[in-house]
């Protein structure tokens, strides 16, 4: 199978087939978990009680060792994370790129899942780059290509540059002038250069018309420059650590974004943000996790466009009113904060398919999510629920409810069964 593989590494193309196991989600009739979450769901499939209690009664360290090397082994051959899947492109769009890397953020994650843990992606994902690095060099560069290749330096990428589709910039102070050789380039990321003259840098990047993504990750800026209206090509931005209060008001030129992530920013002026944003009619993601938030303004309605909200890592004891004034947003997490109950009534949150509601400080199930008649998916592990309503069925039109590591007992889940025949269950 290595060999397999490295043959594949060699191809100067990637023809349709090649392409096409990056998207797809099976591989050899062996489903391939899309993110994190999806990948709890499957083991959780794979793992009776008695081998979660197993697991449990280890330290952290003793299961990733133990597991490594076996069931490890399992899901980098038969997940693709060598060969190529959708699940090793979730892992190398944060940054990780050897299949040990992403096993064992998986193995550690999964542990701290079982036992009520903050799992702490970031950090890991951190840890795995920092031991990557060589301690003697102030700045690292990565490129990848279609089919996975990785180099190491801008010399060796230089000679495939057709090839290559993502670079990484890291500890730079100044971007390559080559960068323009990278006619096929689809993301950029620049971390950590917190000496980059960002606005010089964003000027070297704009002339890449194949380029769609670019993320600037703990560079520590106050501010971006105007010049950040000029990447109108990509549809996909992400801005992580740093001190920004809002984006120039250019940001309106970015008509084709799709996709933005605003992570671990806690100086945001969110009137001042959404009023901007909402002019961006294709925008349809936004990510405001790790802001320390514990309320959004009403100038949130504005974007009306918004089809999910990631509210993950901040400090919300209830969901604010503009939040539920979303009518088009289908898709809600607030996975990690302080709520323990709901106020939505009927009219709020029209076009909701999914909620995530995992973390939380649920004592008893919220009955208010039978208001919103679109509901098709609810998640909640890791809260404190120990009973059910009566009135349970009145969710029978809910397609997946996920109630893992709460404190049912199993006459609870056995009512559950009963009244909710159709639903796929997950206790």
């Amino acid at each position: 199978m290595l060999s397999v593989n490295v043959i594949g590494f060699c191809q100067s193309s990637v023809d349709t087939l090649e392409a096409e196991k990056y998207n797809t989600d099976s591989l050899n009739g062996i489903y391939i978990p899309k993110d994190l979450n999806d990948c709890f769901n499957q083991i959780d499939g794979f793992w009776n009680d008695s081998i979660k209690n197993q697991v449990k009664s280890w330290t952290e360290e003793e299961f990733c060792a133990n597991a490594h090397f076996g069931f490890g082994m399992w899901m980098r051959n038969n997940w693709g994370l060598w060969g190529g899947s959708r699940l090793q492109a979730y892992f190398n769009d944060k940054g990780i790129y050897h299949p040990d890397d992403m096993s064992g953020i998986i193995l550690t994650s999964y542990y701290r899942y079982l036992k009520g843990d903050k799992i702490e992606l970031k950090k890991q994902i951190k840890s795995y780059k920092t031991y990557w690095e060589k301690p003697d060099e102030t700045q690292s560069f990565k490129a990848k290509t279609r089919n996975g290749k990785i180099f190491v330096d801008i010399d060796s990428a230089l000679q495939v540059s057709d090839s290559i589709v993502e670079i990484d910039f890291i500890g730079f102070e100044k971007i390559p002038r080559q960068i323009k050789e990278f006619r096929n380039i689809k993301e950029i990321n620049i971390e950590s250069c917190y000496k980059i003259d960002i606005e010089n840098a964003i000027k070297q990047i704009s002339i890449l018309e194949s380029l769609e993504y670019i993320s600037f990750f703990d560079n520590g800026f106050t501010e971006y420059p105007l010049s950040l209206g000029n990447l109108t090509q990509i549809n996909k931005l992400w801005i992580s650590g740093d001190s920004i209060k809002t984006l120039p008001s250019s940001i309106i030129n970015l008509n084709s974004l799709v996709e933005l992530n605003i992570t671990e920013c806690p100086n945001l002026q969110l009137d001042t943000l959404f009023s901007m944003i909402s002019r961006l009619k294709n925008l349809r993601e936004l990510d405001l996790s790790e802001n320390g938030l514990s309320d959004l303004p009403m100038s949130l309605t504005k974007l009306t466009q918004l089809k999910e909200l990631w509210l993950d890592d901040n400090t919300f004891t209830s969901i604010p009113e503009s939040v539920k004034s979303l009518s088009n947003l289908e898709y809600l997490r607030f996975f990690s904060n302080n709520i323990d109950s709901l106020n939505i009534t009927s009219g709020d949150l029209k076009s909701l398919k999914g909620i995530d509601l995992c973390y939380n400080k649920f004592d008893t199930f919220p009955m208010e999510l039978t208001n919103l008649n679109n509901l098709e998916s609810v998640v909640m592990w890791y809260n404190e629920i120990s009973k059910l309503p009566e009135d349970i069925a009145r969710l029978k039109n809910l397609k997946r409810l996920n109630l893992q590591h709460n404190n049912l007992d199993e006459q609870q889940k056995d009512k559950l069964k009963s009244q909710l025949p159709n639903t796929k269950l997950e206790l």
